[in-house]
């Protein structure tokens, strides 16, 4: 009778334990329902998305296999392999994303005045002063809704955008649409995008670089939820005796290159620069759509540090010579979706290009600059 008993009780936390993992498949398996809406409303919707709250879990699954160049780290980081973060969305200027590792977190935090950044591993607290228009990117660039608006607001009129059928995330039904590049120039051949039917936010990002079948960069939501987060989760109280700081500059790139007193030109590579970027002593970006690069002429001893550790990654220096001006040597770092030039001209300059741009959009601005 007692090992009766006890097999019926074993029985039941089994069959307790299998309805949890099943639990999780049987709702992805679920169909997804369409909520109607054509492609353009969906864009409109996700761009008009900023002033919706929700908090949730999201993953990002990058395969760039960008080299560590010194001080950019945190900028590619998450551009290969896996990673995870919490989100806590309260406005556009209001929000928390904590990017979690197995030692702890870092966390960006957007207030009134600008961000901060909480590194729990350092006990540091660093506040950023304004906010720059071109800058490196960081883990909070890569949500769902922070990815999508930024990339939907590159679309052009020749662009071909088109719906998908609509899939499962979060335990919910999104609406998807695809836009397919006409820009030869990027390396980006589609995006695809997934919404939250009710409120517009979107729950997923997939961009598949020119002539793959797979993405090379996914955000997505695993946990959702259209609500206001609690003031606790998105400004909490950092405990006493952190370390605090203030700078100018929100990353390390930022910081050097108002040390170099070059002027950019306004116009590069059949690119206007962007409103707002100063030419002096700045990360410039130019537009182009999909095809849009950023600048940054670098001081001489960090320019030597990347230069070196791109020859460690294995790039080979290689002429260029323009037709009329000087030239130099660059040093070219090639991934399926984004690429960068170390591009040290003879005037005795380092550059550092990058973009989701062909090699020789890059080659055509190095030698600009050195004319």
């Amino acid at each position: 009778m007692v090992r009766r008993d006890a097999r019926r009780r074993w029985a039941v936390v089994v069959a307790f334990v299998a309805a949890l993992c099943a639990t999780p498949v049987a709702l992805a398996a679920y169909p997804a329902s369409s909520s109607g809406r054509d492609p353009a409303e969906q864009i409109q919707r996700a761009l008009g998305s900023g002033t919706r709250a929700h908090e949730g879990l999201i993953e990002v699954t990058g395969s760039l296999g960008l080299p560590n160049l010194p001080g950019l780290d945190d900028a590619t980081g998450a551009l290969h392999g896996t990673s995870r973060m919490r989100s806590w969305y309260d406005g556009t200027h209001r929000w928390r994303v904590a990017e979690l590792s197995m030692t702890g977190e870092r966390d960006y935090l957007a207030n009134a005045d600008g961000l901060d950044v909480w590194d729990y591993e350092r006990n540091q607290l660093t506040r950023i002063a304004g906010r720059p228009v071109v800058r490196l990117p960081n883990a909070a660039d890569l949500t769902p809704p922070s990815l999508a608006r930024r990339l939907l607001k590159l679309v052009r009129a020749r662009d071909k955008v088109t719906a998908l059928k609509p899939r499962r995330i979060a335990g919910g039904s999104a609406d998807g649409l695809r836009i397919t590049t006409s820009d030869q120039d990027t390396t980006i051949g589609a995006v695809d995008v997934w919404s939250d039917p009710s409120t517009g936010v979107p729950l997923e990002v997939d961009v598949v670089s020119r002539g793959a079948a797979r993405p090379a960069l996914t955000t997505r939501f695993l946990e959702f939820t259209a609500k206001r987060p609690a003031t606790s989760d998105v400004a909490p109280r950092p405990a006493r005796g952190l370390m605090r700081g203030t700078v100018d500059a929100p990353d390390l790139l930022s910081r050097l290159v108002t040390f170099t007193n070059l002027r950019l030109p306004d116009r590069l590579a059949g690119r206007e620069a962007m409103p707002g970027t100063a030419s002096v002593a700045s990360i410039r970006g130019y537009t182009g759509g999909f095809a849009s690069l950023a600048v940054a002429p670098l001081p001489p001893r960090y320019g030597q540090r990347l230069v070196g550790a791109a020859q460690e990654a294995g790039a080979d220096a290689v002429p260029l010579r323009p037709t009329a001006g000087r030239g130099g040597e660059y040093l070219m770092l090639t991934t399926p979706l984004l690429n960068a030039m170390l591009f040290h001209a003879d005037v005795g300059t380092t550059f550092l290009l990058v973009g989701a741009v062909r090699p020789e959009v890059l080659k055509t601005a190095a030698a600009e600059l050195a004319s």
